[in-house]
């Protein structure tokens, strides 16, 4: 399928356009337990140690900004005080030592990640001293993806050069749009010529990959402007890109409320916004990966469902072979020793904790050997875009699969007449059409939403 063959009738398109998990993490962040803490994550990572011929992931998490993007669901802190990114460097540096002492002899990593808030917030100085905290203490392998997000109005081809003669070897950019009006609605300040110099310059210092980030669902966007910028962004040729839905929670991030005020998209509106950006996005030879996610044809992101090599994890789609991760900084959260754990989610009892010697962790969960299960079907339905029971039966030693999951088989079938997937008895594949629903699907498979009712899943964003 191209993705400019794309097409639903509105009315299905808005039926599943509701609310459901992302799947970065199966079981999901709220069904994680605040009964789970620094004792629990210390047990985890010295099981992780154990696995030392395997690699790990790292996010490092940069909350600052200097000014709020009213769209913004991330976990920030405002600020121009180069003492106050200082103070919060010393405690990551602080976090650092405390999970090296526990971790042992395990170091090889195959994918960093620095996301925010504004990693590029920090000054050329900084950005060398948050890369000394990692070489100093794991060893970046060959061919690792290093990475970064960064907002163009801020970056400085300073800092990219900077970054690049550090290793880092792909970037992603957050454009979300290039209407000037709809820019200024949400406090983004961007313009389309610093956007695109900066995709320039990082190709010409030699990074590897770029990724431009888009929102629709925003405020005064319409097809006509949301078309704009995706002509634009298309000529750019990221190698990927990523069309996020808006998710508007104002009892979360209490910013988003200034928003109604303009009007934000209907949920038709919304759905014809992405279908939209299908079927240019299409015309210019970018396929789908999964969810909102696209790439050229000759991207390693692309080439790897085939190959059996796409991975997901909170830092979502990647080739990286590492089974688990481990973040630093406040908010982030680690997959490691058969558990996720979260930081603290202020800078203030982050950097409090690791000044009293303490893993700074609020909540987690240790999976049980049904969430284990389950996860390893999502993984497959959403990464090698097939569910195969005999396949996944050999790999985990068992032979009962077909009846544990007989009544999800048959909730697969909805899916299957609308094409998503082909269906037998025992496998279940995702056609191209199927993946933009991925999460979907996944729904099925994930025990925590059964007898839930809808009000429970609105903590979740619009899967469209």
């Amino acid at each position: 399928m191209k993705l400019g063959d794309f097409d639903l009738a509105d009315d299905l398109l808005l039926d599943l356009s509701g609310p459901g998990p992302r799947y970065t993490s199966y079981p999901t962040v709220p069904e994680w337990s605040e009964t789970f803490g620094a004792s629990d994550a210390t047990a985890a990572i010295e099981r992780a140690a154990l696995r030392t011929s395997e690699p790990l992931s790292l996010y490092v998490h940069l909350p600052f900004c200097s000014r709020l993007c009213l769209f913004c669901g991330c976990t920030v802190e405002i600020t121009k005080r180069r003492d106050r990114v200082e103070r919060y460097l010393d405690a990551l540096e602080g976090e650092f030592e405390l999970i090296a002492r526990h971790l042992g002899a395990r170091r090889d990593v195959v994918q960093l990640h620095w996301g925010g808030g504004t990693p590029t917030h920090l000054d050329p100085r900084q950005l060398e001293r948050v890369y000394a905290m990692v070489s100093r203490r794991f060893r970046i392998v060959a061919g690792a993806e290093v990475s970064l997000e960064v907002h163009p109005h801020v970056t400085t081809f300073e800092q990219v050069d900077v970054l690049r003669a550090l290793g880092f070897n792909r970037i992603s950019m957050g454009v979300q749009d290039l209407d000037p009006h709809v820019q200024a609605l949400i406090h983004r300040d961007q313009t389309t010529d610093e956007t695109v110099r900066l995709v320039e310059h990082a190709r010409r210092v030699g990074f590897e990959g770029v990724n431009l980030d888009l929102l629709y669902g925003l405020p005064a966007q319409n097809e006509r402007t949301f078309g704009a910028t995706l002509d634009t962004i298309a000529k750019l040729r990221p190698d990927r890109l990523a069309v996020y839905g808006y998710a508007h929670v104002p009892w979360l991030k209490e910013a988003q409320r200034s928003l109604e005020q303009h009007g934000l998209p209907t949920a038709q509106e919304r759905a014809r916004l992405f279908a939209l950006a299908l079927s240019k996005l299409g015309a210019c030879g970018y396929e789908v990966i999964g969810l909102d996610h696209f790439a050229l044809p000759t991207d390693a992101l692309y080439r790897a469902i085939d190959d059996g090599r796409l991975h997901r994890n909170f830092m979502g789609y990647t080739t990286a072979p590492a089974r688990e991760m481990i973040a630093f900084g406040m908010s982030s959260i680690s997959d490691v020793g058969g558990a996720f754990f979260q930081n603290e989610r202020t800078a203030a009892e982050y950097e409090a904790r690791i000044a009293r010697g303490e893993l700074p962790v609020v909540r987690g969960m240790q999976r049980n050997a049904d969430d284990d299960l389950r996860r390893a079907v999502i993984q497959d339905l959403m990464c090698g875009m097939r569910v195969d029971l005999d396949e996944l039966g050999v790999r985990l030693g068992r032979d009962d699969l077909a009846a544990t999951f007989a009544v999800e088989w048959r909730e697969l079938e909805r899916y299957r007449d609308l094409g998503f997937c082909t269906l037998s008895a025992r496998r279940v594949d995702v056609t191209p059409k199927g993946r933009l629903f991925l999460r979907r699907m996944a729904m099925v498979f994930d025990a925590y939403l059964r007898g839930r009712t809808s009000q429970t899943t609105q903590r979740f964003s619009r899967t469209v």
